[in-house]
């Protein structure tokens, strides 16, 4: 089943989906580049849960027309960062394993290239950075969600996450509420099907 979209709002998905790709150009040949970048980067863990929507992202994120799939996720992530100069930007990556639960029993690996927004706050729950991140997502098995939403799906799609970070009272530590989605970026893979997750998640910089 082909997903259809106003012709409007296809042409800002494209755009969206055109500047990530650029993003993440940037930001690996950043780390390449950098002689000295792992040292003068930083390492950080996350730990986060979420539930799948039955919604395209646009509409997963509006209260009025989401809709639940009945299926869910946790997962942990090691990343690391290093900042643009003085800059308040850092570019980086996470490399994440996520468990489903629920319609699905998978396993899922990702490893986007990340572009991070991030100001030093230390006022609890003040929002303190954002982030997108864009790479790739391998599932174990082909995700049943993806296939009630779309009639078919495949194991390896693009991945990207956006998310917005809010500081807590303990030092280096942080909350974000992130969209986690899976794709075929716009026809570039066979298959068109994908997902997305509302997820809540904690972040420790060591």
């Amino acid at each position: 089943m082909q997903l259809q979209f106003e012709p409007s709002l296809t042409s800002f998905l494209r755009r969206f989906w055109c500047l990530g790709r650029k993003a993440a150009l940037a930001v690996l040949a950043a780390i390449i580049s950098t002689t000295c970048a792992w040292a003068d980067g930083e390492w950080q863990h996350t730990f986060f849960s979420g539930s799948l929507t039955e919604a395209a992202w646009e509409k997963a994120i509006n209260p009025s027309e989401v809709r639940f799939a009945g299926s869910g996720l946790v997962g942990a992530g090691l990343g690391w960062d290093r900042a643009f100069g003085s800059r308040p930007l850092r570019y980086g990556f996470e490399a994440q394993a996520v468990k489903h639960f629920g319609k699905q029993d998978h396993l899922e690996l990702n490893l986007p290239l990340v572009l991070r927004y991030s100001r030093n706050l230390k006022q609890p729950f003040e929002f303190s950075g954002a982030a997108f991140g864009l790479g790739l997502s391998y599932a174990t098995k082909v995700p049943q969600v993806e296939v009630d939403r779309s009639g078919a799906s495949q194991r390896l799609f693009f991945y990207w996450m956006a998310e917005v970070e809010f500081a807590t009272r303990a030092p280096d530590t942080s909350t974000y509420f992130r969209l986690h989605h899976r794709s075929d970026g716009f026809g570039i893979l066979d298959v068109d099907s994908g997902s997305t997750a509302l997820v809540l998640g904690w972040r420790k910089r060591l």
